[in-house]
Order: structure tokens, then C-alpha cells, then sequence
């Protein structure tokens, strides 16, 4: 619908409510906003409800104890130390992907930023760092819970929403004055708000010639520098949009060591780190001269479906490097091993022993 159409409509249904002109002058200039950015138009909490598809009463319970509406549990992380993750239920995950797929898909981000955002992939977040002389890696401590409810408000209020709809979808983004990790929206929203970091690192470097890409909470830089005074002014900046730098995870790594982003190593050819293609290579040597039975027993591998993980990672190497025909070994060997096991546990299972 071209805008004139929605404006002759409007005006129609306001005038049969008895509507003043006034009335829809101040509510047209509202929405032509939202109408030129391609954002759905909600006029108040009670609308958004409508287009939710959910009560008032369901909706205001979310926003105001919002705590009942999540399931909280933790995971590992790499370093060993616990994540606490909020996965909202099933309703308040249904409008999370409305909130998701109507407004924040259509607000644009920063080009520094590689993750969350179609069309994008951690490859491209490494590609840009190829053969360069060095690379930094930084990292936000905290990042999505260092995002608060006011930093989330204030994204819906520079889209153009009014106070009342911009708190409403505010409240339905946050958990405890923070981006709950779990929440369809989280991602998206950290990106939005990191965006102004992003060009703000950008007007530092662009001068000195220095690349730059974030990967989430993964900050990369290369080329020919000094570090130090790179890191004291990147932090200087950081802290300056409400983030924090969380030192013990800051490297810098030059041309006669291994340079690795975001676990892809970018020396020269990118690809990924020697000691997981070393795996992956005696894996598929054993499970081709032993099988796969045999060789998981002998190495005490205790994950369930050690095939499947195998072909997923030498697929992700695939797609990290689609020219290593080494690798395309290793998967066809995992996939035919895979083939033979699953016929024979089919022949078992319908050939059950007396």
C-alpha cells in the first residue's frame, strides 16, 4: 500500500469515529515516520497487542514480571566457567520473532559488524584479516548483559516509536534491566546499539589504515601498527559507549605466528586451526582402517553421535576453505562410515536375538 492510500483510509475510519482533524494530522505524522522506514505503525500498547497477536492482560503480565516468562538454565563455556542462559517461553518467544522479524531485521547495522545479520558469516568476519603484518584480538566482557533496558528503549525511540509503544517493546526485549542471552532479540538489539561503537572505532583506524571487523563481542584489527597505542585508545572508546574490555582475552599475533579470528586461522589461505584438522585427520584414518565402533571405544569417546559432530565440523571446515580437497576426503570417509553404521543398526533392530 503506497502511503496516500493509508492516509485517505485513516482519515475515512477517523472521521466515521468522529475523530477531529487535528486528531489525525498529529497521528499521520506519526506514522508517516514509521511508514517511510518500512516499520510497522503502532499507534499504542493496545495496538501492538492486536498485532502481536496476544491479550492486554497476557502482554502487561510479560512486562511487569516478566521473570515467569523465561526458563533459566546454564551451559559450559569454553573456559570452563557457567553462562547462564534465558529462554523465554513459547508465547513470549512467538512475539519476540514478530518484534524481530517486523522492526529490528529492518534496522540497519553497522558494516563492521559480521554476526547476526543475513548474509554475513564469521568467514567474512576473517576474510578482511588475511596476510596482514598483525592481528588484535579484543573482546567485551559482559557483552549482552552490559546492554540495560535503557539502552533497549532507546533503540525503539530513535526508530520512531512513541514513549509508551517504545517502553512496551522495551520490556518485551529485557529480563532484570538487561538483554536476556536466550532471547531471539538479544542479537539483534546488540548490534543496533554496538553500532555507534563500530563507526566510532572506524573514524580512529581509518586514518592509521588499519582494518576492522566485529564478530559480536569479538573485536579484530590488522595491519601495521602499535599495539599499545591501539588498545589504549580502543578502550578509551569502548568505555565511552558503556562497554568494558575484558583484558585476559586481548592477543596480538604477527606474521611468524599463528593469526587466528574468531578460531579461523588467516596467515594465508583461511582455514581452521592445526590442531582440530590433526583431529579430524586421525578420525578419518582409524574409523577408515577400524570403523567407527572400534575406534570410539578406543578412544574413549563418550559423546553421542561422535559421527554426526565429525561430518559437521569437516563441513564448517568445507566452508571456511571450499578448495581443500584433503577435507573433502575425510567428510566422504565420515559419510560413508555413517551409511554403513546406520544399516547396521537397522538390520539389528529388526533382527532382534532370541
Amino acid at each position: 500500500m503506497i502511503w496516500n492510500q493509508y492516509e485517505e483510509n485513516y482519515i475515512r475510519l477517523a472521521k466515521i469515529n468522529g475523530k477531529s482533524n487535528n486528531y489525525c494530522i498529529n497521528q499521520l505524522e506519526y506514522a508517516k515516520e514509521l511508514f517511510d522506514k518500512d516499520l510497522p505503525i503502532i499507534y499504542n500498547q493496545e495496538h501492538l497487542c492486536l498485532l502481536v497477536g496476544y491479550s492486554k492482560e497476557y502482554v502487561y503480565a510479560v512486562c511487569n514480571s516478566p521473570n515467569g516468562f523465561y526458563r533459566t538454565f546454564k551451559i559450559l563455556k569454553k573456559n570452563g566457567k557457567e553462562r547462564i542462559i534465558n529462554e523465554p517461553l513459547p508465547s513470549l518467544k512467538e512475539i519476540q520473532d514478530w518484534i524481530l522479524k517486523e522492526i529490528l531485521e529492518k534496522i540497519k547495522v553497522s558494516p563492521y559488524s559480521k554476526a547476526y545479520v543475513k548474509g554475513r558469516s564469521v568467514r567474512d568476519n576473517a576474510r578482511f584479516h588475511k596476510r596482514q603484518k598483525k592481528v588484535l584480538s579484543m573482546d567485551l566482557q559482559d557483552f549482552f548483559p552490559s546492554i540495560t533496558f535503557g539502552r533497549v528503549l532507546n533503540v525503539f525511540r530513535k526508530a520512531g516509536y512513541r514513549e509508551s509503544v517504545a517502553v512496551m517493546l522495551a520490556n518485551l526485549c529485557s529480563l532484570q534491566n538487561q538483554l536476556p542471552q536466550g532471547a531471539p532479540t538479544s542479537p539483534a538489539l546488540s548490534n543496533i546499539i554496538a553500532s555507534g561503537l563500530d563507526y566510532s572505532i572506524s573514524n580512529f583506524i581509518k586514518e592509521r589504515e588499519i582494518r576492522y571487523t566485529r564478530y559480536a563481542d569479538d573485536l579484530t584489527f590488522s595491519g601495521d601498527f602499535d599495539e599499545g597505542d591501539i588498545i589504549k585508545n580502543i578502550e578509551r572508546i569502548v568505555n565511552r559507549y558503556g562497554f568494558r574490555i575484558n583484558h585476559s582475552k586481548t592477543r596480538v599475533r604477527k606474521q611468524n605466528q599463528r593469526q587466528e579470528v574468531t578460531g579461523i586461522v588467516v596467515n594465508d589461505k583461511m582455514q581452521i586451526s592445526r590442531n582440530i584438522r590433526r583431529r579430524i585427520r586421525s578420525d578419518a584414518y582409524y574409523i577408515k582402517k577400524f570403523g567407527y565402533v572400534s575406534h570410539v571405544n578406543y578412544i574413549k569417546q563418550q559423546r553421542k553421535n561422535y559421527l554426526y559432530h565429525l561430518i559437521g565440523i569437516s563441513t564448517y571446515a568445507l566452508f571456511i576453505n571450499p578448495k581443500d580437497d584433503k577435507m573433502y576426503e575425510y567428510l566422504n570417509v565420515f559419510k560413508e562410515e555413517l551409511s554403513r553404521y546406520e544399516n547396521d543398526i537397522a538390520f539389528t533392530d529388526s533382527n532382534p536375538h532370541p
